[in-house]
């Protein structure tokens, strides 16, 4: 996450999945002693990181049968406690059976902040959920902590770190933080830690991750929640508070085939028993014989209501006829926000005909500060609205 003139944005890792048992390069760290009278034995520790390491390995197949929708937000809070930022997208998510990750976005008001780099995307849908993947899982020490309850399961604790931190130059991302382990199912349950590599303009904060048994027998993400504040190199400090939610699992294969370059039905994007209780914690696209999804288009993101997000919004010209008439009412125009900002397309749609096309005039002269999103300038769709 870079700082980027008033606001900064930040995302980081929120939980950990894994793509094949760990290879003999995986490095555990414990130490064996003899159980004291009353105590659990003592753990084989190289054993439990190849059970649950190969317990990931099902549960991320098994996912690939999955789609589920996650709604991310991420706050910038000021020094009053106030909101001073937010970054708020929704997402319906599905794989296909090579485990490729497909993302459809549904919601994305426009944020009001800048800032947002490849590395926080890619951790939003890469490292984050997925951080121990099977190519980089003997990239990581694994260090034994112990045994903790929580609620009604018996935990394995585990510190995971990067055997070598990568350079920042390379874009990859890996996981550095804490995982507690089932002790019977051997599945992650919980993570708390981050994305690396940091920079002194890139920082992320430490998400606690939870899971939850769907369909009896996977531990799937459900809620991750970040609250810190961010120390940058050159001393500046920002608060970020970070929460995301993982529901509507639904099983469904998915055959994916990008047949466009420009679309306007959503953002489909490409990227590389009984149910035990989890522990306490504070339109996907269309299956089977389902045509295929277009690519991103430009102009395929929804902001809301736009009025607060605007730079300039020039006040209409009351019509004469309409005033003598006494025409009063609120009207509403449909826009499309251009690569830079501009409004190139506008369309009333409710509100007193009188006064529709003074509001459409209006319109076309508003101008807003130009979003981004996967390091390129995008389209919005939203709505302004005009009081006579």
């Amino acid at each position: 996450m870079k700082r980027s003139l008033i606001y900064a944005f930040t995302l980081a890792a929120l939980i950990l999945f894994s793509g094949v048992a760990p290879a003999h390069g995986v490095f555990a760290q414990a130490v064996a002693t003899a159980a004291a009278p009353g105590q659990p034995a003592p753990v084989d520790v190289n054993k439990i990181i190849s059970a649950f390491t190969a317990k990931e390995t099902e549960f991320r197949k098994a996912l690939n049968a999955y789609a589920f929708k996650r709604d991310a937000v991420i706050q910038i809070i000021g020094m009053g406690g106030q909101i001073a930022g937010e970054y708020h997208r929704v997402s319906h998510f599905t794989f296909d059976d090579s485990g490729n990750r497909y993302e459809k976005i549904v919601f994305f008001p426009m944020p009001t902040f800048s800032g947002v780099t490849a590395e926080d995307i890619e951790d939003l849908s890469g490292v984050n959920p997925f951080a121990l993947e099977a190519q980089n899982i003997n990239q990581y020490n694994f260090s034994y902590v112990g045994r903790e309850r929580i609620d009604e399961l018996d935990l394995y604790i585990f510190d995971v770190t990067p055997k070598v931190m990568p350079d920042p130059k390379t874009k990859q991302r890996l996981f550095q933080g804490r995982i507690w382990v089932d002790e019977r199912d051997l599945q992650i349950v919980k993570s708390r830690g981050k994305g690396v590599p940091e920079t002194k303009v890139n920082k992320f904060p430490h998400v606690e991750t939870y899971r939850e048994q769907i369909d009896g027998r996977y531990w799937f993400p459900t809620y991750s929640y970040a609250d810190e504040e961010l120390v940058f190199g050159n001393g500046d400090v920002m608060h970020i508070r970070l929460r995301v939610k993982y529901t509507d699992f639904v099983k469904g294969r998915v055959d994916v085939r990008i047949t466009e370059i420009d679309g306007d039905d959503g953002t489909v994007v490409p990227s590389a028993p009984e149910q035990k209780p989890a522990p306490q914690k504070p339109s996907t696209p269309e299956v089977n014989s389902a045509p295929a999804p277009a690519a991103p288009s430009k102009s395929q993101i929804t902001g809301g209501v736009l009025n607060d997000k605007a730079i300039e919004l020039p006040q209409p010209e009351y019509p004469e006829a309409a005033k003598r008439a006494g025409i009063r009412g609120v009207v509403k125009v449909q826009v499309t926000i251009g690569e830079d900002g501009n409004v190139i397309a506008a369309d009333a749609t409710d509100g007193p005909k009188e006064l529709r096309a003074a509001a459409v005039e209006a319109a076309l002269k508003a101008r807003f500060q130009p979003v981004s999103l996967h390091g390129a300038r995008i389209r919005v769709d939203g709505v302004l609205t005009y009081k006579f």
